[in-house]
């Protein structure tokens, strides 16, 4: 690596660093909040051995959060850096395999569309595993394109690497058969036998965490059958899913509430980019194409698969894939020539980076705003909170810590009829006024059987406030 080629790329690395440190304080949300309260209140194997089971997803994340939080505490901030840092890493990453595949251009190129990425950003700033399951993914097909390229890795790497994704993420397991195929396709019959070795042993060595799996499966088989409505959240079957991730690929998170004038500006950017992607399908050679399309097609096709019978896919679960769509859109971009590649240059980067900062400067686009609707209860110091569970919610508590009276309405969840609302009245017995938090009522009381309950005790609502992913906030008083 050049002095120029080094210092090209630290810029990149730096530039990307300071875009996720942007707004990295903005409010948890739910998903966040449970995973730093489970990590802030249970013992390691508790962490690993109980609440793992109710969240579906491997125990490597939850393992560096419990020890991170343990050592530098559990802020907004503290609690997303590990994120920071893979999603740093990746840039670097990235880089390498373009450099390695290509040419040290389309490296630098890469890195830098990933570094403003706006959906990559999104969730280097997430206290979840995506980002973790992005860098381990790309550590691996790093590594895998080195072995294509007859260079001696010692094997403990490979599982290693291989390890890395089994601890990250179930939905990156999708790129091993994605690799297999590849080397299939290649009629790599030595490398094939090395792969299946270092994949075996690494499930060897995660054999232990079989049981909690099978917990987690039948856990979610459970909640997929009493809870219908939260398939589609969590990644049920939907013919929009592929074009949505492309999408989100390009723009990340935001949206416009006007969607004719959505739909308008999207059009050219999406036709955009799909251009820059074929032309980079098509500038490659047959090895780079197999590799990159396998990468990149193959693990959202699975998922797809997959989502008919148990929901798994969504679009930021792919995120794994997002580095090798990025290798592709710059070999697009550098097959122009002269002005007109730096016209692609600068429309690409602008939009790419206009994205980055309406996420990261707007708190409209950010995520689910707790802290703020925490602070207005607290300034208006209400007679009681209620909320469309049958306890307060994670990211609440995480912000109140109880200097909020809360409860939760419901006995039974999800609320089918009156009987799941039958202490209602004895809870909100004495108080002449009462505040009703509807997050996430389509799941929990998709009938509004609480608003029904309140109106039978006499209760009007006086008027309505909206927080930022949140939802509605109903303020209701005693005729």
């Amino acid at each position: 690596m050049g002095i120029g080629e080094k210092k090209v790329i630290w810029i990149i690395i730096v530039f990307g660093l300071i875009l996720r440190l942007i707004s990295l304080n903005q409010s948890l949300w739910l998903d966040e909040a449970i995973n730093i309260l489970a990590v802030k209140n249970f013992s390691l194997p508790g962490l690993i051995t109980q609440y793992a089971i109710a969240d579906f997803h491997p125990p490597g994340w939850f393992i560096i959060l419990w020890f991170w939080g343990k050592v530098f505490g559990y802020s907004e901030i503290s609690m997303r850096i590990p994120s920071v840092v893979f999603g740093v890493i990746a840039i670097f990453v990235v880089y390498l395999i373009g450099k390695k595949l290509f040419s040290k251009k389309i490296g630098l190129l890469a890195a830098l569309l990933l570094s403003i990425n706006p959906l990559h950003i999104y969730y280097s700033q997430e206290a979840r595993m995506y980002s973790m399951a992005a860098l381990a993914v790309a550590v691996n097909i790093f590594i895998l394109i080195k072995l294509l390229h007859k260079e001696r890795i010692n094997i403990i790497f490979i599982v290693m690497s291989n390890l890395f994704i089994l601890l990250a993420d179930y939905v990156a397991y999708f790129i091993f058969p994605a690799e297999l195929m590849l080397l299939i396709l290649l009629k790599e019959k030595k490398l094939i036998n090395k792969w299946l070795v270092a994949a075996f042993v690494a499930l060897v060595l995660t054999s232990w965490w079989i049981p909690i799996f099978v917990n987690q499966l039948n856990a979610g088989a459970v909640a997929a059958e009493n809870l219908p409505a939260w398939r589609f959240i969590v990644g049920g079957f939907d013919f929009k899913t592929i074009p949505l991730t492309f999408v989100k690929f390009i723009i990340g998170r935001i949206s416009l509430a006007d969607k004719m004038l959505y739909y308008a500006l999207l059009l050219p950017v999406c036709s955009l980019f799909a251009y820059l992607l074929l032309i980079g399908i098509r500038k490659s050679n047959n090895f780079q194409k197999k590799l990159l399309l396998t990468w990149v097609v193959i693990p959202p096709l699975i998922a797809t698969a997959i989502s008919l019978v148990v929901p798994v896919y969504n679009y930021f679960r792919v995120l794994f894939i997002l580095p090798g769509f990025i290798i592709l859109i710059a070999v697009g971009m550098l097959h122009f020539k002269n002005k007109l590649r730096i016209i692609i240059f600068v429309i690409v980067v602008l939009i790419e980076f206009i994205c980055s900062l309406l996420y990261l400067l707007l708190p409209g686009y950010q995520r689910e705003d707790w802290r703020r609707l925490v602070y207005y209860f607290q300034s208006f110091k209400p007679s009681i909170v209620l909320f469309e569970s049958p306890g307060i919610l994670p990211p609440f508590d995480y912000y109140a810590k109880g200097s909020i009276n809360a409860k939760g309405a419901l006995d039974d969840f999800p609320a089918k009829d009156e009987h799941a609302v039958s202490n209602l009245d004895s809870i909100v017995k004495g108080h002449k006024e009462v505040f009703l938090v509807d997050y996430l009522v389509q799941i929990s009381d998709p009938n509004r059987v609480v608003v029904r309950k309140l109106n039978d005790l006499g209760y009007i609502q006086l008027d309505i406030k909206n927080f930022t992913g949140v939802g509605f906030i109903y303020h209701y008083i005693l005729k």
